[in-house]
Order: C-alpha cells, then structure tokens, then sequence
C-alpha cells in the first residue's frame, strides 16, 4: 500500500489488502473508495472482504468500479456524488492509483483549472495529462 495525495482530503493508493485496513483506520481515514472491479487479476482480494473489514474499523465503505480507458459522464458525475457526501478524509484505491486519480480529477474539471489538476496528480505521481488533451 502506497498512500499517494491528491489533496489533503482525498488520498489515493495501489490494491489493498485485508491486514491494510487497520493501518488505513490508524490514519484517520473515514471512508474507503474502491475503483476496481473484482477478478482484473489472480488472487486479488475481492472487494467484499475488503468492505466487510472496513465496516468492522467504522470506516465507510464505497465500491464504483471503473475501467480505465472508459470512464464516463455518469462515471464522474456518480463519483462527484459520493466525493461531496463522503466523511473525508477518503482513500480511495484501485490496481495502481490512476483510476482513482483519473476519476478525481475528471470530477474537477470547471472547478480547478486543468494546470492545477495535472499539477497536483503529477505531485502524487500520476501523469494524467492525455485526459485533457
């Protein structure tokens, strides 16, 4: 686990696994994103094992699982949603981090200028600069 920030209140990281879960709670995380599907790779925790431990550390638990390549509108606008009524600060996670990047900062986009956006995704080291082309 790699803790990547975007900005203060949302941080974002490579898969999880179950013994991840207490240490994402000792860092005050309040809710955790989940932006990968189940089964994209052998021997991958399922995403109910990571929701059932989350909910055993009082940590709220959201799963929106996206492709990379294809996420949409609605895609953005659903995570928009659950960003502005999520208990911050939030770690949201997937393969390696640039999908939940992605999705953040597509959600950004008409409230941060796109320099600001690629500024602070390279800082936690995503290029995410072909979303704005």
């Amino acid at each position: 686990m790699q803790l990547n920030k975007i900005i203060e209140d949302y941080i974002v990281s490579d898969q999880v696994t179950l013994d991840d879960i207490k240490k994402i709670k000792e860092a005050g995380f309040k809710t955790i994103f989940c932006n990968r599907p189940d089964n994209e790779e052998a021997n991958q925790v399922t995403v109910e094992s990571i929701k059932k431990a989350a909910i055993a550390n009082n940590i709220k638990f959201v799963h929106q699982p996206v492709i990379g390549g294809q996420i949409t509108q609605e895609d953005i606008d659903q995570f928009s949603d659950y960003f502005e009524a999520s208990e911050k600060p939030i770690f949201a996670y997937c393969r390696t981090g640039t999908r939940s990047s992605m999705l953040w900062a597509l959600s950004e986009s008409g409230k941060r200028s796109v320099d600001e956006i690629l500024n602070l995704t390279s800082k936690a080291g995503y290029n995410l600069s072909n979303l704005f082309l």
